[in-house]
């Protein structure tokens, strides 16, 4: 028998045995693992990104420029012509020949759409979200795709709006870039955005839109193009100055046969065509640029004195900037004539001037209407454009200069006068005045004949002589 002492610490120790084993045997109130609690955090977490996300778009959208058909549109190059018909030169802030929708050949617009924005046609919101999962796949894969993330609308609104510079693409640009998109896309349609664009794109050299670098490369509007040549031009946006095919041929013709492809891809053109324009030379059809620069100059500085004049002109008469407008301007210049005249006042084998400061102006025109068919403002004015214009800029008189036009030439017309009929040079007022008319030296030199009076430019000979022929 176990004494009493021993007995009770074996007891308490039964009984917190019993105690442990209740206790193990109740639930716990710790939480296990749970795929659904961390499901429903990602979420949240997503959803409050989301939120942001949407907050700060709103928040830079709210700052972006206003859209307006101006900034969208681009200002085309007024086009000067003489009155033959042909194009003598243009008027512009930048060179370019603006083409509208109805006169964009079809193969250009596939061209276009093909090697840029494949989708163009179907997307809704002037952005692509596939497009710029994939475009930001391609960067980490470096795959090499043939597009970015832009759809050609975005594009036409970074060219309209913001800098192409890489520094320049924050995320508040990007943003105001998609907001502009969308808001084009509900204000415009397909045709009127890819028009657009296509007068917008820089083309080197100074050039700006596809038809003008149609005429600058192959001198050819661009209905007049073959298919290598208009997937040239397609694919000359992307680089201009890394696909000139003089200076980089072999990067040309690659960019090229991406046109090509991509249109082959999109069953725009035929195998058999796709491989004919693949084989044609970069080089083909190419004109060369330093004869027609060098003419376009040349012509240029002979006409700069008419231009003058027909600027003046469309201001006052239009109330629009031939430099902004994009007009077509239709003159009387006869470019034989001009050509002609600028080469006597400037070359001294016609005219033996008395040094290069002497200067002179002329204005030819119709006798039968009045039209200007040439005008010379100055001689030896250097390399300049719009150079002052004597022939219109100054308000003196035209003075002595009319009296072979109004008095002397109709009476050897009309009267049948000749430059040795007499005339009398005695005290004489205007006719139906007491204003008497008067020379520098305010003396009578009597009888002289018409020649005489001429080259001393007498007056009174001169008003009698228009008072006979009426």
């Amino acid at each position: 028998m176990a004494k009493h002492g021993e007995e009770e610490p074996s007891r308490m120790s039964r009984k917190r045995a019993e105690q442990r084993q209740a206790s193990s045997n109740k639930p716990s109130n710790k939480k296990g693992f749970s795929w659904r609690r961390l499901i429903k955090w990602i979420v949240g977490v997503v959803a409050v990104l989301f939120l942001l996300g949407v907050g700060l778009f709103a928040w830079y959208a709210k700052s972006a420029p206003a859209l307006a058909e101006s900034k969208l549109k681009s200002d085309g190059s007024s086009i000067i012509y003489a009155a033959n018909g042909d194009e003598i030169t243009t008027l512009g802030l930048e060179n370019r020949v603006y083409v509208s929708s109805s006169k964009i050949p079809t193969q250009l617009k596939q061209a276009v759409v093909s090697i840029e924005d494949r989708h163009f046609y179907s997307e809704k919101l002037g952005i692509d979200p596939l497009r710029i999962a994939q475009a930001a796949l391609s960067d980490v894969t470096s795959s090499g795709d043939l597009q970015g993330a832009s759809t050609l609308t975005q594009q036409l609104v970074k060219l309209s709006y913001f800098s192409t510079k890489a520094s320049d693409q924050t995320i508040k640009r990007k943003a105001q870039e998609a907001w502009l998109a969308f808001k084009v896309e509900r204000s415009y349609s397909k045709s009127q955005i890819l028009e657009f664009y296509i007068n917008k794109v820089y083309m080197n050299h100074g050039q700006y839109g596809m038809a003008t670098a149609a005429k600058y490369y192959y001198n050819k509007s661009l209905s007049q193009l073959t298919l290598a040549q208009t997937a040239f031009i397609a694919g000359l946006a992307q680089a201009p100055s890394s696909y000139d095919p003089v200076a980089h041929p072999e990067a040309a013709t690659n960019r090229r046969n991406q046109v090509i492809n991509a249109m082959l891809r999109d069953k725009e053109i035929s195998s058999s065509d796709a491989a004919k324009a693949k084989a044609t030379n970069i080089g083909d059809g190419l004109v060369s640029q330093s004869s027609t620069t060098k003419s376009t100059t040349k012509t240029d500085k002979i006409v700069d004195s008419y231009l003058t004049g027909v600027i003046k002109e469309v201001k006052k008469k239009t109330g629009e900037n031939p430099y902004t407008s994009g007009m077509k301007i239709y003159t009387n210049l006869d470019m034989n004539a001009q050509t002609r005249l600028y080469d006597i006042v400037n070359s001294d084998q016609y005219v033996n001037f008395p040094d290069n400061k002497f200067q002179t102006a002329v204005t030819m025109t119709d006798p039968n209407n009045g039209a200007v068919l040439a005008q010379i403002g100055g001689r030896k004015t250097g390399n300049v454009r719009l150079a002052y214009n004597r022939a219109i800029a100054s308000d003196r008189s035209n003075g002595s200069t009319m009296k072979p036009i109004l008095d002397y030439g109709p009476a050897i017309e009309y009267l049948q006068e000749s430059t040795a009929t007499v005339l009398d040079d005695s005290a004489y007022n205007y006719p139906g005045t007491n204003t008497a008319v008067n020379d520098w030296d305010n003396r009578y030199d009597g009888k002289m004949t018409m020649r005489k009076a001429l080259e001393q430019s007498r007056n009174i000979p001169a008003v009698k002589t228009l008072a006979k022929v009426g």
